[in-house]
Order: structure tokens, then sequence, then C-alpha cells
């Protein structure tokens, strides 16, 4: 068998696909909204809790004071939860403020 550098020969008659604007323009929105809530990264948790308002903030600070007090009473003195507390507190001022009670309006 030998190599050469022509392509192959392959022609079928396949259909064009081609979308209207509005709907092209929906299909772009939904993939950058998976993107955006998938993203993950370093702080997505925090960030999910932030978007959940008062209820999302209050439940921050109550896992962080449990962890925190949890990891006291262990012997232990974890430096992470009260960086939660203040995003938590955050969240809950900031849901007070845009009236936001218990998830992104």
């Amino acid at each position: 068998m030998r190599l050469n550098q022509r392509k192959a020969g392959i022609r079928r008659n396949l259909p064009t696909f081609s979308l209207d604007q509005p709907e092209a323009d929906r299909l772009v929105a939904l993939e950058k909204a998976a993107v955006e809530e998938n993203s993950g990264g370093t702080f997505a948790p925090e960030k999910a809790g932030i978007k959940k308002g008062v209820l999302g903030g209050v439940v921050m600070m109550v896992i962080a004071a449990v962890w925190f007090f949890g990891g006291l009473a262990a012997g232990y003195i974890f430096y992470y939860p009260p960086i939660l507390f203040v995003i938590g507190l955050y969240a809950f001022i900031k849901g007070l403020i845009d009236g936001n009670v218990a998830g992104k309006k």
C-alpha cells in the first residue's frame, strides 16, 4: 500500500443545518449559563451561598460556627470557619439590602 498526499475521496450529500438568529442566541446564552453554573472554581460554594441571599448567609454562618467550635472542642483551631462566617455575614447583609430572602431573583 502506498501513501500519498491526496485527500480522501468521500463525497456525500450531507445536509446543512442553519439556525435562525434568535435560536442561536438562545443556545449561546444557555451554554454560557451552564458554564457559569458549573464553572466550579475556588469559591464556588460560597458564591452559591451568596446567591441564596439571607438564607444562604445564615446557613454559611451556622456551618462556620459548628465547624469552628467543633474543631475547638477537639483541640484544633481551623482558620477557614472565621472566613466562611464573614462571607456568610456579607451574604446575609446583601440579602437584606436586596430583598433576597431565599434565592436570587
